[in-house]
Formats: structure tokens, sequence, C-alpha cells
């Protein structure tokens, strides 16, 4: 369980880091646990790499530690160089990429068995979507999930983005006790 000093440092250095850049960071305070155990639920050891995007201060990473990912599956991809630097120092058998999420698919990683989104896709632009999902789905396994959150009413990718990549969304959670409440998810593959 994480302490409550742990808990406030991680706030707070959340809040400065929205400060600094309140598009690349989206939200004023980290997901909640409850949300993270959502955004992990069914995934396990077995299913190889996993990928975070976003990972921010970690509070979806110490969920997918919980459930049994090992430490040196995970690749975190953090475009925040003060995050990205503080995720290598917590995690050092992890891949930590100081970078875009749009780039993943020329890190040349092994295939994934799941993909779990912190980026705030209602902030974004509908082409930086598209290519996140396209470099997404080039590593993802053919049975491979993209698990992504969003504070809106329904799922953060256009009916059309899903299309263009043969893509089906389904809903898989709706947290309430998180701030602001939140639904999980779903992104794979058309059978």
């Amino acid at each position: 369980m994480i302490s409550k000093a742990v808990k406030l440092q991680e706030t707070s250095s959340f809040i400065r880091e929205w400060l600094k850049s309140p598009l690349v960071t989206a939200s004023v305070v980290p997901s909640s646990r409850r949300l993270a155990r959502k955004m992990v639920r069914g995934l396990h050891s077995g299913m190889g790499q996993v990928i975070e995007l976003g990972p921010g201060t970690g509070v979806f990473t110490r969920e997918l530690l919980a459930v049994g990912i090992p430490e040196s599956a995970l690749v975190l991809i953090e475009l925040n160089g003060r995050f990205a630097a503080d995720l290598k120092q917590k995690y050092p058998t992890a891949t930590v990429v100081n970078g875009a999420a749009e780039a993943m698919s020329h890190l040349q990683l092994k295939r994934a068995g799941a993909v779990v989104s912190g980026l705030p896709f209602l902030s974004m632009k509908d082409r930086q979507i598209d290519a996140i999902l396209g470099a997404a789905f080039q590593v993802l396994d053919q049975d491979g999930v993209f698990v992504q959150f969003t504070y809106g009413h329904r799922c953060p990718v256009r009916r059309e983005t899903l299309e263009r990549h043969g893509l089906f969304s389904s809903r898989d959670s709706f947290v309430l006790n998180n701030f602001p409440p939140a639904s999980v998810y779903h992104l794979k593959r058309k059978p």
C-alpha cells in the first residue's frame, strides 16, 4: 500500500507539472488507485510485454506490478522529462522512454500483450490519436488490448478512427469515486 507521504509527494509533483504544462499533463491530480485497478483488470503476467503510455507518477505502473506483470516486461513511455527521470529511479529494470507515444513503433519493441494509456485523449487532436493507435497496434499482439480511460461520456476515440484501424471499443467499467469520475475502455482489433 502506498503511504500518505508518498501520495502527497506524487500529488504535489503532479500539480507542479500541470502548472508548467497543462496540455501535456492534462489533469491536476494523478488518477485514483480505484481507477488504476480498473485499468489493469484482466491483465496478467502471461501477457508478455506491457506498454504504458503517459505513466506520470506511476499510479497505473504500481497496479500492473501488483497483478503480476514483471517490472522487466514494462515499457514506460513518458513525455514529461521529470516524470521519466523519476520512473527510471523507481523502476530500474523497466524500459523507460522519455518521448512521445506516437514514436513507439520506432522503438523496435517486442510484441506486447497490452497497452495501458494514461494519455489525455480528450485534449488531443484526432490526428495525434490516430498516430498513437497506429503505432500501438503495430506492436500489439493480434489479440492484444489497448486500455484507455476518459472523463468523457463516450469512447474518446472517434468511430471513424476506430474503423480506419479495424478496431472496436467496449466500455469495461465506470469509476465514480475517481476525481473526476472516469470510464475505462478496451480497444481491440475486430475479429
